[in-house]
């Protein structure tokens, strides 16, 4: 099955500008998971997502450091890359400062299966399709998952 059959169309996006507080209205009026974020002329610049809207909310855990002579280094550099991006989630006000930059995307010819072994990664709930450089639709876990359910029924009927 191809994601051009699975995709939601036309797509909800929100504008960099877009506020944290709009950004969560539009999320909830629509029910969606995830909202692109395109520029004027459309272009796809990032995607913001529940987690993102959940983890500015969430307690912030400082690295552990240890003090060498007069500077302090973090003890695990992933553990201050990660106090770094919670920092920015905590402060953001917009779309572009709470957004995901580059997100994976999709074409409308990949398939079930690649969509799929996207979606098991952290962070890729909503998955924007492109064509010709164009923001054609969306695809949730959600929809995946309407997919495999109609699959196995489909399955079972059969036998």
């Amino acid at each position: 099955m191809l994601i051009r059959n699975i995709m939601s169309s036309p797509v909800i996006t929100v504008r960099p500008e877009t506020s944290i507080q709009d950004i969560a209205r539009v999320m909830r009026d629509h029910g969606i998971s995830g909202v692109p974020v395109v520029t004027a002329d459309n272009k796809l610049v990032g995607i913001v997502t529940e987690v993102d809207l959940i983890a500015q909310h969430a307690p912030l855990q400082e690295p552990q450091y240890i003090s060498v002579l007069w500077a302090t280094i973090p003890l695990r550099f992933d553990d201050y890359t990660r106090y770094k991006e919670k920092v920015r989630h905590m402060l953001a006000v917009n779309a572009e400062q709470l957004m995901t930059e580059d997100p994976a995307t999709l074409h409308p010819e990949d398939s079930l299966e690649y969509a799929a072994g996207l979606m098991i990664k952290p962070g890729h709930s909503s998955i924007p399709v492109m064509e010709d450089g164009r923001l054609v639709g969306i695809v949730t876990r959600t929809d995946l998952i309407r997919v495999i359910k109609d699959l196995e029924l489909s399955e079972s009927s059969l036998s």
